[in-house]
């Protein structure tokens, strides 16, 4: 996916790592992004013990959206 970085074009590994560099790792998670995650794992549907993995990551990740919230 090209980017265009201060006036010039990117493309491959170079839009890549400028995107990784200034999205990702410059910024904490946001409440949207948060709730984004939050949808798309009640949506899944879990085998026997991956339910009790999900019912963790769940509680942790909603108590950080209650957190963020405040």
């Amino acid at each position: 996916m090209p980017i265009k970085v201060k006036g010039e074009i990117v493309t491959g590994e170079d839009a890549r790592a400028k995107i990784t560099e200034d999205i990702l790792t410059k910024s904490d998670i946001t409440e949207s992004e948060l709730s984004f995650i939050l949808t798309k794992l009640k949506g899944a549907q879990y085998l026997g013990s991956e339910f009790e993995t999900f019912y963790a990551v769940w509680v942790k990740l909603s108590k950080l959206l209650d957190e963020k919230r405040k």
